[in-house]
């Protein structure tokens, strides 16, 4: 097992964040292995239960790590901000009101890669949905989300183009 403790901080940090752009490679390699390979449970309910039971996972542990409170909007922000969305998107997150904000990726990695690959977009609407549901719920049972909108839909009028998606995050 790798000693961590043995190591720089500034090393292990380079070394943990190489490791979590490879896991999140190969998540969207993943993802299109199984479109062609097994078409008949791509877009399933069990296939994105998957994604649901991602966003779970990652809530807990960071639930587990963390010990942040739990019980108002500003806790599952600031979850957030430890979340993978944090690590590998610029993500911006606005409080609207005492019990909801608006989550933004912006210059999304995952559409960068998918036009760098040949395609018009990646998308990620319905997984995106419920790996969101999946960590909020995952952090307060009484969280909701919903999808403003996402590729390949039209981004709404009067938003900056460098907004990938958009997100409403309240508590019910």
């Amino acid at each position: 097992m790798l000693n961590i403790r043995a190591i720089k901080k500034d090393t292990l940090h380079a070394v943990m964040l190489q490791q979590l752009y490879a896991l999140n490679y190969m998540w969207i390699r993943f993802e299109y292995f199984i479109r062609a390979k097994a078409p008949e449970v791509y877009g399933s309910e069990e296939y994105y239960q998957l994604f649901e039971d991602y966003g779970s996972e990652e809530a807990r542990r960071l639930v587990k790590s963390l010990g942040f409170p739990r019980e108002e909007i500003k806790d599952l922000a600031r979850f957030l901000k430890y979340s993978h969305w944090a690590i590998f998107e610029n993500i911006e997150i606005a409080e609207l009101t005492a019990n909801s904000f608006r989550m933004r990726t912006l210059d999304c990695s995952a559409q960068s890669a998918a036009k760098k690959w040949g395609m018009e977009y990646y998308d990620c609407g319905t997984g995106g949905l419920r790996i969101r549901n999946g960590f909020f719920k995952g952090i307060n049972p009484k969280a909701k989300v919903q999808r403003i909108f996402s590729p390949p839909e039209a981004r709404p009028e009067g938003r900056r183009a460098i907004v990938s998606c958009e997100w409403l995050v309240s508590l019910e």
